[in-house]
């Protein structure tokens, strides 16, 4: 057989000239690994046979990849992308687009105010469909990333000094008004979530009570992002956080809305109004989702570890954002070596 399930993916493995040929077609669906097959025997006909490629164009080709990709994690972000550069390219061959065609989209999307982090990940995605063309047998940009990609900013994460600032504008006992006591209360309480917990702003605003487990230590979290049920471990200072939030919380939702329902912007905004305080402006409730991994990281965590706690569907995801820290950490181990004692030699006794 051609074709046959792995897992939940259906592989295609045929033998060609006396040499076997396999590929993940990465789908649920059968008729997309057929599909790949078939394109997979007509590019080594084309490339083996005929000796040449065809020309695909830029459409043809982001389809192409979106029929094997619809059960990935990046599929959205995939979606996203691919309209982003339909509407700036046109359907054009997609071996025409060269790096300074490239470097131009990459000018339009920043001065439609779109963040370089943005830009970054949504190229990654034209990596991907060029990649997904040439192993079809069409004609690919003669470049690599590296050539026109957006250099990596540096990871902005919380100072222990930082954090101590924060936390204390956002200290209740520094207003008199009930209202604003319970705002910053909250506040608190969920910067402490993102912190200690890698939590996303929106994961934390919906965590309700019972995903709470006390008694074992550990929050439990469906992360709409990529799919999945994930638990988060807490820490000490997070369990005494929810435990006193517990006493004085009525109802469904650790942080419930005025009107019922959960709290949503308003976490935002009082936590950003808390960075503005301490004079610290250059950061947003991501940056402790961040401040929460490089802690881990640079505490000699494992990578595979931090993937599992920020919920990233790949690990490579985390290897990309947080590579220094990977390295760093990895030194730091090695070298940590040097000062052990070195194990005595044992004597032979013949």
């Amino acid at each position: 057989m051609s074709v046959y399930k792995r897992g939940k993916y259906w592989v295609v493995q045929f033998n060609y000239n006396k040499k076997t040929y396999t590929r993940s077609s990465k789908s649920t669906r059968k008729r997309d690994a057929l599909e790949l097959e078939r394109q997979m025997r007509q590019q080594l006909v084309d490339t083996q046979v005929l000796g040449h490629l065809e020309h695909i164009n830029l459409y043809d080709a982001c389809d192409a990849l979106l029929r094997t990709s619809k059960d990935s994690g990046a599929y959205s972000t995939l979606v996203t992308a691919i309209n982003r550069f339909k509407d700036y390219f046109s359907d054009i061959f997609l071996d025409e687009i060269s790096n300074r065609n490239l470097s131009r989209w990459v000018e339009y999307e920043r001065n439609r105010g779109i963040k370089d982090n943005t830009i970054r990940l949504w190229s990654r995605q034209f990596n991907k469909i060029c990649r997904n063309a040439k192993r079809l047998g069409y004609y690919t940009p003669d470049y690599e990333w590296g050539e026109w990609n957006i250099k990596d900013n540096p990871i902005r994460y919380l100072t222990d000094e930082e954090e101590r600032q924060i936390l204390s504008e956002l200290d209740p006992s520094q207003v008199k008004d009930p209202t604003h006591k319970k705002a910053r209360q909250a506040a608190r309480d969920i910067f402490i979530l993102m912190v200690d917990g890698g939590f996303r702003i929106n994961e934390a605003s919906i965590l309700q009570w019972s995903d709470v487990d006390f008694d074992n230590g550990v929050i439990y979290l469906y992360r709409s992002k990529v799919s999945n049920d994930d638990f988060i471990p807490m820490t000490n200072r997070l369990r005494t956080t929810l435990l006193n939030r517990q006493k004085a919380v009525a109802g469904e939702y650790v942080f419930p809305g005025r009107h019922g329902g959960h709290k949503t912007i308003q976490n935002n905004r009082a936590l950003e109004a808390a960075f503005r305080r301490a004079g610290i402006t250059d950061i947003s409730t991501h940056n402790m989702r961040k401040t929460f991994a490089t802690r881990l990281l640079s505490r000699g965590a494992a990578i595979t570890d931090v993937q599992h706690l920020l919920g990233h569907a790949s690990v490579k995801t985390t290897e990309r954002a947080y590579a220094t820290f990977v390295k760093n950490a990895r030194f730091k181990q090695t070298i940590d070596l040097l000062d052990r004692p070195v194990a005595p030699k044992l004597k032979i006794v013949k």
